[in-house]
Parts: structure tokens; sequence; C-alpha cells
């Protein structure tokens, strides 16, 4: 259940820290720390931080580190693992989100978890963005741009010392601004960016409390489609790229399902939200409106295929000459605006606002509608627990990893497939409009076309104009122009791939291999058996053998796949 929370606010107490070492050879020189009570200090190993700020006085702390979960935690767990503290960690992709760290206590002849509890956090999933920009946000300059390895190497004490304290002053200020922002609109500061909105959204926009159900959310996920991200043309010359306002944000202003209301076995005579079991045919078209998984990947198919969508999905199909032949059941929804008048809000906030506030409030308005979706399946790494469940994996004596299923209560997917399925509905809307599309990438998109640029929810703004552009794959694109204030641009971007030259660029889509070097990764030691900080060498390139989103054509252009296509490729009946 989705409940309102009229308990009392409070404010955590919060520090900041953060290390300096010398890339490569991954050797500790500073680890940092400030608060506003004891303003800043700084240590030369992690022992010296830990016997100073893991204390009794600060149990129950937040320590927040700027993608500390990829990189500056990992020194601290190492020494952790080996002085006997219990450290359970909550992990998302590579990086470790949230950490909980107990100091052992020996009792009745054996150690033991203490009641001395901190909390360790990625201030990335708090502030997504770089501490740079965010210096910039609260008016600081980060200093040293070069950052070099031989900068870390040769930089005297008292110089890296006045650096590291600049980044722990940049960070603390930032989000305290962030929990004074949250104050003032009705929130508290929590852990992370999407907690701080939910937190929000159940305080002062929630009207009432709203019935989940497991069973729902299972069969809803069937309909939970992520954005569009697709390549129309291999190539393009003087177009225009443009972006959505805002457009999950604007998704959200929209009418959004509420409690469960009534199932049927055809399609129900409502006009609020639903889902429906369907089977439906795509006549041959180019841009197709309904999204396929297979494979583990999506694809926007002609054909005819039975699956679970939305009531916004089936709109924009009847709309664009597709059809229902057949409705297997139905699931209905109240109405529900509580999460319209959020982003109202918090939009109009921002209209007004500059600086910091106007940051906060994107921020909230973008993060929100993923809770909803939030999978109960969550990973987790322990060291040092003083028990030991059977179903955990042992990775080296003391040092587990293993997946849990949790209760999460304020899971309700069928927001998030109709948040999603809006969104999609938007830029399709665009897009259908187009005469000539080359690539779109979840709110934003290439073509010929000028529309005119607007400043509201919903509305499309030029972000650049593109002289050359190569589109590869999905996420892999070569861009040459200006951007809208006719600076010049050049992108070159390749997901997963870090620090993207155009030599790189070349050799990548000549499907050649890439070989990179960064720091190991703390889910990647655990499963190893062992926290020290490392350098690993990866090599990676693009699957040359892997099915693109859709057919190309030897000129360069391309059409949808057909759903016996996409049948034979994977071998699905």
């Amino acid at each position: 259940m989705i409940t309102r929370i009229d308990k009392d606010r409070k404010r955590p107490n919060f520090l900041v820290y953060d290390l300096e070492w010398i890339p490569h050879e991954m050797k500790l020189r500073m680890c940092g720390v400030y608060d506003e009570k004891k303003g800043y200090r700084c240590y030369s190993s992690i022992d010296n931080f830990i016997k100073n700020e893991l204390t009794h006085k600060n149990r129950g702390s937040w320590f927040y580190a700027h993608a500390g979960g990829l990189a500056d935690f990992q020194f601290v767990i190492e020494r952790l693992s080996h002085l006997g503290y219990y450290v359970q960690g909550s992990t998302s992709g590579s990086s470790a989100i949230i950490v909980h760290i107990t100091r052992p206590v020996w009792k009745n002849g054996k150690w033991v978890s203490g009641k001395d509890v901190w909390h360790f956090v990625d201030s990335y999933w708090l502030l997504r963005d770089s501490l740079r920009n965010i210096g910039k946000w609260v008016g600081m300059d980060k200093g040293n741009a070069d950052e070099s390895v031989e900068w870390y190497s040769t930089v005297g004490w008292y110089e890296l010392r006045d650096y590291n304290e600049q980044d722990c002053l940049i960070l603390y200020k930032a989000i305290k601004l962030f929990e004074e922002t949250l104050y003032e609109l009705g929130g508290q500061l929590r852990m992370t960016q999407a907690s701080c909105a939910m937190d929000l959204f159940r305080r002062r926009f929630l009207t009432n409390n709203i019935e989940t159900s497991m069973t729902i959310n299972r069969i809803a996920r069937n309909a939970y489609f992520a954005s569009r991200v697709e390549v129309y043309a291999t190539q393009c010359q003087n177009a225009y790229y443009y972006d959505v306002n805002s457009s999950f944000p604007y998704a959200m202003t929209f009418q959004q399902p509420g409690e469960l209301k009534n199932s049927y076995r055809g399609l129900p005579d409502w006009d609020g939200p639903f889902l429906a079991d369907v089977s439906v045919t795509v006549p041959e078209n180019y841009l197709p409106p309904l999204p396929v998984r297979m494979g583990g990947r999506l694809f926007f198919p002609v054909g005819s295929w039975r699956g679970w969508y939305s009531n916004i999905d089936l709109e924009v199909l009847e709309k664009s000459g597709g059809r229902i032949d057949k409705v297997h059941e139905s699931i209905t929804f109240e109405k529900n605006n509580d999460l319209s008048e959020f982003n109202r809000v918090l939009y109009d906030i921002r209209k007004k606002s500059d600086g910091f506030i106007k940051i906060a409030c994107k921020y909230l308005m973008n993060s929100i509608y993923g809770k909803f979706g939030e999978s109960e399946v969550k990973s987790e790494i322990i060291v040092n627990p003083p028990e030991v469940l059977p179903t955990w994996v042992m990775t080296a004596p003391g040092i587990f990893v293993h997946e849990k299923t949790v209760e999460v209560p304020h899971m309700h997917v069928p927001i998030a497939v109709h948040v999603t399925a809006i969104a999609r509905r938007t830029i399709f809307d665009y897009m259908s409009c187009s005469s000539e599309l080359h690539y779109c990438d979840t709110d934003g998109f290439s073509t010929t076309d000028r529309y005119e640029d607007g400043s509201n929810l919903g509305e499309v703004k030029l972000e650049k104009y593109i002289q050359e552009g190569r589109f590869i794959q999905a996420k892999i694109y070569d861009i040459k122009g200006t951007d809208a204030q006719l600076k010049p641009v050049r992108i070159l971007k390749a997901k997963g791939f870090s620090r993207m030259t155009l030599e790189k660029f070349e050799r990548l889509i000549n499907f050649e291999e890439i070989e990179y070097s960064r720091m190991a990764r703390i889910k990647e030691n655990a499963r190893r058996g062992n926290f020290a900080p490392r350098e690993t060498i990866l090599t990676k390139s693009i699957n040359e053998d892997a099915i693109g989103k859709r057919y190309f054509y030897p000129d360069g252009e391309s059409r949808p796949w057909t759903i016996p296509e996409l049948k034979d490729h994977f071998g699905t009946k």
C-alpha cells in the first residue's frame, strides 16, 4: 500500500568524505571529511579515518561521497573487512548505493554486532551530475581541471589538502541546499534522489492511501516497456535534433492509475486507465507504434501478436492505423491525479526559480516515477556477518553476495507503465509528423524538419543543429554541428565506452576491440573475494552479429522488422 506520511520530519546527521589517490597505482594520499559541527579534517590513512570518524558520537550518521560507491568506498571496505566490521551494502549495477556498517563487540565469548551503526551513501544517487557542475550550481569553483596522474603523484600535501577541502565543501553545501529545498517543499532529506521524491509525494501530494497488489504488479510488468531508442538512417546532413521538454514529468501531468477497480473479459467501458491482454495487428508502417520484448530487447515491429498493453498504447495503436483483434482480459484502475499535481507544482516552482532550487525541482520530477516500478529483487554484498544464511554465496572467508526479495510498499507498476507509455506517445506524435527521421533516443530525435521551439512541458526545443551525423546503433553515434547557441559541438557517443576519441570510435564501428583501463568495481571485487582497490583492463567491442532494432538496406535506409522475422531470429513460437 502507498500510504500518506504524517510523521514529523527529521533532519539526519550527515557528513561528507572524499579520498585522493594516485590513479593506476591506487595509492591513497588523503581522506578528507567535513561537517558543520567540526569543520574540515583530513587523514593520511583509512585506519585513522575509521578510528576518528566511526565513533559512538557519529553513530547513525550518513557519510556521503560523490560516486563513492564506485571508487572511494572501496578503500574503506577493504580495511573494514580486515578489522572485522559487519558490512551490509545494497548495490545497483556496479555501484554500492547504500552501505550499513556495524562495529563488532565481544560478548559471551564471541564477536557479535554492536549498536553503533553508520551509513555510507553514494551521493551521485542524490545529485546526479559531476562534482564540477554541482560546484557551479552552488557558486563554488572545483579547481584543478587537470586531475592527471602526474598531478596526483606530485602535488604537495598542502595544495592537495586545499583541493580536497574544496571538494568536501562543495558536496556538503549542495546536499545542505537540497535538504533545505526539500523542507521548504514539505519533504525531508532521504538517502537517494528517488526516495526524496517519494517522501515528498507521500507527505504533501498523496490525497488518499492506494492499495497495491503483487499479483497486479507482476501482470503490469508485462506492459512495462522502456523508451524508444532506434536508428532510422545511418547518415544525415543539415538536420535538427530536438528534445521534448521534461518528457517524463510531462507524462505525469496526465491521469494515472489509482487503486484496482475491476477486471473484464473484454474491453472495458471505461474512460480511465486500464491494462489489457490483447491480440493486435500493426500493418506495414515506417514508424510502428507498439513495443515488443524479444530476447531481452525492445523492438517496434509490424505484424500480429499478443501482449499486455496500457490504454495509452492501444489508443496510439488505433490512431496509427493498427487494430485490436481480440481482448483476452482487461484490468481497470481508479483515476488518480496526485502525481499530476506533484509535477505541476514543482514545474511551476522551477520556472519561477533559479540556481539550486531549479535543479532540485528537476531532480525530483524526473526521479519519482521509477519508484513505482522499483523491483523487489535487491543485490547485496555482506562482509563479516554475525550469522550466515544458506542462500548466500561465499566468495572468500567472510565475504558473501546474494540477491534477496523484499517488500516494496510503494511499488505500483501500473503507474510506471502509464508514465512510460505517455512519454513514448509524446515523442511518437512528433516523429510521426516528420518527413525524414534519422535517430531517436528516449526524449530526443533527429529530423530534417524545423519545429517551433517551446518552453512548456511536453513541447520540443532545438538541442543541436547537425551538419553531419552518423548513427551506428542505439546509443552509438557521431554528431558534428552546433548547439542551440551556435557553438560548435562534436559528440562521439558509445554507451559503455568511456573517454571516447575519434580514433577509438572509428575502430569501434569497424567492430574492432577497444582496450581501456578503469578501477575495478566493488561488486567485481566482492565476487573476486578481495576488496583491495585495483585497476582492471577491459576489452570491449560492438557485437557485429547482434540484430539491430530495424532492418537496414545497403543504402542506409531502414524498415521495421516483422514479427515472423523476429521470431525466426530468436527462435520463439
